[in-house]
C-alpha cells in the first residue's frame, strides 16, 4: 500500500481569540448563544462560531494564512538556468526546513543546508550549486552528474507559510522575552503585535532568537503586563476584522429570533438572516480578496 506523505493544506487555526472578538465593536449580544447555558457554555459556543468563520475564510483563500509547518511533494524539473523551482500550495513563504530530491521517490537525496534556498513570491528556488555534486537514482555517491536541463525529479519538502498568529502561555510583566504557544512563522527581527485590548503594543523579535523556540527574546522590554492567552502575531488587521464580521454574521444568521441592535434606518422586514446580513459577508470578503490564492 502506498501512503501519501503530504500534510493537509487547510489547518483548523482560528484567526481570532475569544477575547479579541469580545473586545471588538459588533453591536451584538454574544452572551445568549446557548439557551440557559452558563458563561462557560456561551464562551465555548462563541469559540466554535469563530472557528467556523475561520474555516470559511480558509476555503475562500484556498489556503490557511495562519503560520503552519507543512510537508508537500512535487514533481519538477531542472531549469535551463540551473536551479529547481518549487511552487508550494501555501503562501506567504517564511522558511524552508528541509528539502529532498531525486529520480527515485523511495531513495531521495537531502539538501544539507536549506538556508541556501532563495524565496520569491509564492515559490522557492534551490540553486544548482547547493545540490550534491553527483546525482542518480542510487543516491549522491553513485554514477552520474546533476541532471541536465529538463530532467524530471521527485521532491519532498517541509516549509513554513503564513502569518504568525498565536498566544502567550504565561503571564508577562514588563519582561524582555515571552513564551508563546506556537513558534510557527517567528524569525529574528520580526515585528509582532500583541492584541490585548487597551494594552495592545508592538514588539520586535531579537536577532538572538533561536528558530523554532517558543521562548521569544525581544529587542526591548514590554510596556504592559499581559496575562496568559494574549493574542500575538503579525496577521494583517484586515484579516482579523474580516473574521469579526463573518463571526457576527454567522451568529445573526442562526435565526431571526436572535436579538441584535438596529443600526439602520431601513424599515423592518421579514427577510431571512442570510439576506439581511449578506452585506457584512461581502464587506469581509472584499477586505481579504487580495489574499485569495487561485489554483
Amino acid at each position: 500500500m502506498a501512503v501519501g506523505i503530504s500534510t493537509e493544506i487547510f489547518r483548523e487555526n482560528p484567526y481570532l481569540t475569544l477575547a479579541e472578538y469580545q473586545n471588538a465593536p459588533t453591536s451584538i449580544d454574544y452572551n445568549n448563544l446557548v439557551v440557559g447555558g452558563n458563561q462557560d457554555a456561551q464562551d465555548a459556543e462563541l469559540e466554535r462560531v469563530i472557528m467556523r468563520a475561520s474555516s470559511y475564510m480558509n476555503e475562500y483563500f484556498n489556503q490557511s494564512l495562519v503560520a503552519t509547518v507543512i510537508t508537500e511533494t512535487q514533481r519538477t524539473r531542472f531549469t535551463p538556468q540551473g536551479f529547481i523551482a518549487l511552487h508550494p500550495n501555501n503562501s506567504p513563504i517564511v522558511a524552508l526546513e528541509s528539502f529532498y530530491y531525486g529520480s527515485d521517490p523511495n531513495n531521495l537525496n537531502v539538501l544539507n543546508d536549506p538556508s541556501k534556498a532563495w524565496f520569491e513570491s509564492q515559490q522557492i528556488i534551490i540553486p544548482l550549486s547547493t545540490l550534491s555534486a553527483t546525482y542518480s537514482s542510487q543516491g549522491p555517491l553513485s554514477f552520474g552528474a546533476i541532471g541536465p536541463s529538463g530532467t524530471q525529479i521527485f521532491t519532498k519538502y517541509t516549509y513554513v507559510s503564513g502569518f504568525v498568529n498565536t498566544t502567550t502561555v504565561t503571564a508577562v510583566a514588563a519582561a524582555s522575552s515571552l513564551t508563546v504557544l506556537s513558534a510557527a512563522g517567528i524569525v529574528p527581527n520580526l515585528v509582532l503585535n500583541i492584541y490585548d485590548g487597551s494594552k495592545a503594543e508592538k514588539v520586535t523579535v531579537s536577532s538572538a532568537y533561536v528558530y523554532g523556540s517558543t521562548t521569544v527574546p525581544l529587542t526591548s522590554a514590554l510596556v504592559y503586563t499581559h496575562e496568559s492567552g494574549a493574542a500575538i502575531g503579525n496577521l494583517p488587521a484586515s484579516l482579523k476584522q474580516a473574521c469579526v464580521l463573518l463571526t457576527t454574521a454567522f451568529i445573526k444568521m442562526r435565526g431571526d429570533g436572535s436579538m441584535t441592535m438596529a443600526i439602520t434606518t431601513s424599515a423592518t422586514g421579514n427577510a431571512g438572516g442570510e439576506t439581511r446580513y449578506s452585506s457584512e459577508i461581502k464587506i469581509a470578503l472584499d477586505m481579504i480578496d487580495q489574499y485569495r490564492r487561485i489554483r
